[in-house]
């Protein structure tokens, strides 16, 4: 039904009777203009009528055309602001509203002023005792060298056990790695009694003189050996003294690495051995395997020999160099001040941050204040939640109209685009 045909219809005249009625239409194709819908916003809204049906009645009078939507939340944005104007409680209600909202806005600004002295204040304290803390650092590098006496016996102590320990390491483990890799294991090896002394295997005097003449490559490989195993052990000590949760990796891993290596030196050395018994046996063997290797006493003992010896050789290392680190007292205290000026530091930062930030939420709240200043000087106010309430309401009727004609969803995307846009524009720039 066309929109002329409607208004032609006696009950709708007399509902305008009170304004001029629109130029009618010169054709029966042509689109409703702005100041017909106008007219008929501003004026066509009923007694007891709800947004929502004012809405659904508007759309039908104009058969859902998006060229009218744009208007008319426009006229009833502007009927919706007089009935505002006209209404001296809310006009009240609102002013209260902004007083109050500028007194919270003074309040929070006056703390946050407050906040910022104290902040102040705290610097100054932060940065006098920094400066305390470096005036003793300066005494303290001018101070004489004063000694730790239980870092200096514990000191004594470890060189007195690490001196031999590290002897037994070369002594280990040169002997261990030529038995292993270069030595023959023949009946010249055995005892007058037949059997096969393990300490030829791991303490073997002659192990270097022999690696010597058999050539450069020999004796480099079995000094080098005990040096890998010390290195590990200052390895241990440089890990362990490190910070986060990597290090509870590491460490492990650096262990199993050792003992897995020492289990390697101590399988091939009895299996040697094993071979050796085996061909003076008159029985026949099994190949000697990791099975046999484990039950066999020989394989523990010299991995015990040489594994708990190197833990033993870390953990000393470690109790050597924490010594030599606290042997000067005034080492220690300097230590101490400098991890407190460290951390004075740090806490003098974390004010200066906080200080910034006051500083850019009290300018912040400055703007604010003159707005609701510049709001109250005008004398009329608007409830923005309250416009926007019933735009939406005026919208839905509108979307129900035109679910009920059955419009296409291009369209109805259409009036939600210019509704979207209407709304941004009428609540942003006020």
């Amino acid at each position: 039904m066309k929109l002329m045909d409607k208004l032609g219809s006696n009950s709708v005249k007399n509902l305008f009777a009170t304004r001029p009625e629109p130029e009618p239409l010169q054709n029966d194709d042509a689109v409703p203009t702005a100041q017909n819908i106008i007219e008929i916003n501003s004026r066509a809204r009923r007694d007891g009528e709800t947004y929502n049906q004012y809405g659904f009645r508007v759309a039908g009078l104009s058969e859902g055309n998006p060229h009218t939507l744009v208007p008319c939340l426009q006229s009833v944005s502007w009927g919706i602001r007089k009935e505002q104007e006209a209404d001296t409680e809310l006009q009240q209600e609102l002013q209260k509203k902004l007083s109050a909202k500028k007194v919270e806005l003074e309040t929070d600004r006056k703390n946050k002023e407050e906040e910022l002295e104290a902040c102040k204040e705290k610097q100054k304290e932060i940065a006098a005792d920094i400066q305390s803390q470096k005036n003793k650092l300066a005494d303290l590098e001018d101070s004489r060298y004063k000694r730790n006496r239980d870092a200096w016996i514990t000191l004594i102590i470890t060189t007195v056990l690490l001196i031999p320990f590290t002897v037994y390491f070369f002594i280990f483990y040169s002997s261990v790695a030529y038995s292993a890799f270069f030595k023959e294991f023949d009946i010249s090896s055995l005892d007058s009694g037949g059997d096969f002394k393990l300490s030829q295997a791991i303490f073997d005097a002659a192990a270097i003189p022999n690696a010597w003449n058999d050539g450069w490559g020999e004796l480099l490989f079995i000094l080098f050996m005990p040096i890998i195993f010390l290195a590990f052990g200052f390895v241990l000590n440089r890990w362990e003294r490190e910070q986060g949760w990597l290090r509870y990796v590491k460490i492990p891993l650096l262990i199993l690495v050792a003992f897995v290596f020492d289990s390697l030196l101590s399988f091939e050395i009895c299996e040697k051995i094993y071979n050796l018994n085996s061909m003076m046996s008159l029985e026949s063997l099994p190949t000697y395997s990791i099975p046999l290797a484990v039950y066999d006493p020989r394989f523990w003992v010299i991995i015990f020999l040489g594994f708990i010896s190197y833990l033993i050789w870390g953990f000393v290392f470690s109790y050597f160099v924490k010594a030599w680190e606290n042997l000067d007292l005034n080492q220690i205290r300097k230590k101490e001040i400098e991890d407190k000026i460290a951390k004075l530091q740090n806490d003098l930062n974390t004010e200066k941050t906080n200080g910034t930030n006051l500083k850019s939420q009290i300018s912040a709240i400055g703007p604010k204040i003159m707005e609701i200043d510049t709001q109250m000087s005008v004398g009329t106010r608007y409830d923005l939640a309250k416009i926007r309430l019933e735009l939406n309401n005026f919208f839905a009727g509108w979307q129900q109209y035109l679910a009920g004609i059955h419009k296409t969803e291009g369209e109805k995307q259409e009036a939600t685009n210019l509704f979207n846009n209407v709304i941004k524009t009428i609540i942003v720039i006020d």
